[in-house]
């Protein structure tokens, strides 16, 4: 049907054209960047990924430069630790040669003071970028300083909740030769032991005794047919459980009945005095008696028989009152000279001096409390330096002794308490709570050391002139030296090792991620270039059949003439 209108044919072959147009755009974009995905229009998701991904890979590129700074450092360190370790093993030459009789030792001197002087130049010179880890300038030595380690770089990684860097660490303590403060792997171990603080000697088994209360004997005394003497007597109370509560008077008949009648109620030793309280506790079933040890005074104990079936071992007399004159009670009313209650097992040691735990010592103790066989505790200088919150490991008094011991037994319920130069030893109240001949023995003893060999010169001082020069001493030590040079090189060599591995793994991670990106924006050249030839032929046939379209109006003013 004609319309005067509306072409309908004219408008179809139009959006035709329309759509063949924007695809050829597209296809021409394609071709002239390169990729099927470059905005986020194309495609919001995998331009997002694509975008997040080219992040990822620029920033793990700057880590692989970041490893290659890295890289240069311990390479400069490594060659660094190969020339000194060459040097050394000459000096050790040199050393050697120094034992032979009759050789010139001036002048093997002067060689091995040019030998040092090399060393110190090579350690000088081992920097990179300013940074120097075989010569340091620390006033304190590095034994004392602790944990003195620097970071590598070595990786990236995305996780959900961000981007995380990995790293590699390096021990630079391990690594200096010289450091001004003293430490390093040429210099002496600043720690000294010495008898441990006198901690070296101790071996000692501490037990429990019952309680018990001493009183000065201030008799003799009579008791007429209406004196009485009347006291309270706690027996066995500490602090885990009350213990037992009894009256007790003492009048003429008690005595007699103790003593006999013909004493007339008179008491006139000690030993009276025992009896006579001893007689007076049986009879009123009190877990106490009278007697036993003695001071050369001639003092009254009253202790504990431990038979009150509680847990502690304790007695305290109180309430004392007398009808004898002045409320004589034949030294009970005084109190007690000496107080011994609720004792547990105890071993003591006598602090000497201080010392400092050189680095590569651990002494090792036995401890053990109760029924439990003992254990092995150590102490080092970790230890020490945590124990006391320090870092030189030094102990300068029985007080830091006592703190170190009770820290390095941890967990096995030693308790060590410093008073003055004494270290007294005894469990945990709070793990054994039962006193007296009771309570759980304390065992501390066997204590030994595992050393390693102990630096004692720095390589600068050798002197093999001096006519009191142990030469064997300065080889042994020389050689250490050496040992520790080589170790501290292997090290390096690890790390240098995990960098080159790291290297070549991020190369490839970086390969991977372009690929990735490629395969999600890069546009097919082939694909794009083939469909523009083809959008480009379509374009012509629409054009034509948009010509065809219009063309029919003519036909309408035809049919008009």
């Amino acid at each position: 049907m004609l319309s005067l209108h509306t072409n309908t044919s004219s408008i179809s072959s139009l959006q035709t054209l329309r759509t063949i147009s924007s695809a050829e755009e597209t296809a021409q974009g394609a071709v002239a960047t390169g990729l099927r995905v470059a905005d986020a229009e194309d495609n919001a998701a995998f331009w997002s990924i694509a975008t997040t991904m080219r992040s990822d890979s620029s920033t793990t590129a700057a880590v692989r430069d970041t490893l290659g700074l890295g890289s240069a450092m311990v390479d400069t360190a490594y060659q660094g630790l190969s020339s000194a370790k060459d040097l050394v093993s000459a000096y050790k030459a040199r050393l050697l040669a120094a034992k032979t009789d009759g050789v010139d030792r001036e002048k093997i001197q002067t060689e091995l003071d040019q030998i040092y002087k090399q060393i110190e130049s090579v350690a000088d010179s081992a920097s990179f970028s300013g940074v120097n880890w075989l010569s340091t300038d620390l006033s304190m030595s590095l034994k004392d300083i602790g944990d003195r380690t620097t970071s590598i770089t070595a990786s990236i990684s995305r996780t959900a909740s961000g981007i995380s860097l990995g790293s590699m660490s390096v021990d630079l303590n391990a690594l200096a030769l010289i450091n001004t403060g003293g430490g390093g792997l040429l210099q002496k171990d600043s720690g000294e032991l010495g008898d441990i603080g006198g901690f070296s000697t101790v071996n000692v088994t501490g037990t429990g005794h019952n309680g018990h209360d001493d009183f000065a004997f201030t008799g003799p005394g009579t008791l007429s047919a209406s004196d009485t003497i009347t006291f309270d007597i706690l027996v066995d109370d500490s602090p885990v459980e009350a213990g037992d509560l009894y009256t007790v008077v003492i009048d003429r008949a008690r005595v007699d009945a103790a003593l006999g009648v013909g004493v007339a109620g008179t008491i006139s030793t000690v030993s009276d005095w025992e009896a006579v309280l001893d007689s007076a506790f049986t009879a009123q079933g009190i877990d106490a008696r009278a007697g036993g040890f003695h001071w050369s005074s001639g003092p009254l104990e009253i202790s504990s028989t431990e038979t009150s079936g509680h847990p502690g071992s304790s007695i305290t007399i109180s309430n004392v009152v007398s009808t004898i004159g002045s409320n004589f009670a034949f030294g009970l009313e005084a109190g007690p000279h000496f107080e011994h209650d609720n004792m547990q097992a105890t071993g003591t040691m006598s602090f000497t001096s201080a010392f400092t735990m050189p680095s590569n010592v651990t002494v090792m103790f036995d401890v053990g409390i109760g029924s439990g066989g003992p254990s092995t505790k150590t102490i080092d200088r970790d230890v020490v330096n945590t124990a006391l919150g320090r870092s030189d490991a030094t102990v300068s008094s029985a007080a830091e002794l006592a703190q170190v011991i009770e820290f390095a037994a941890s967990g096995s319920g030693l308790v060590a308490t410093a008073s003055g130069s004494m270290i007294e030893f005894t469990g945990d109240p709070a793990m054994y709570d039962i006193y007296g001949n009771n309570a759980a023995a304390v065992y501390v003893g066997n204590i030994r050391t595992s050393e390693g060999y102990l630096l004692t010169f720095d390589l600068a001082d050798v002197d093999v002139t001096s006519s009191s020069a142990d030469i064997d001493d300065y080889i042994v030590g020389v050689d250490y030296m050496l040992e520790q040079i080589t170790d501290a090189a292997a090290g390096l060599g690890a790390i240098q090792n995990r960098i080159d591995v790291q290297t070549t793994f991020i190369d490839a991670s970086i390969d991977r991620m372009d690929a990735g990106v490629g395969r999600l924006v890069d546009a097919d050249l082939e694909e794009e270039s083939t469909r523009l030839k083809a959008l480009e032929t379509q374009k012509s046939l629409g054009l034509q059949a948009l010509s065809i379209a219009n063309a029919s109006s003519s036909v309408i003013s035809q049919l008009f003439r």
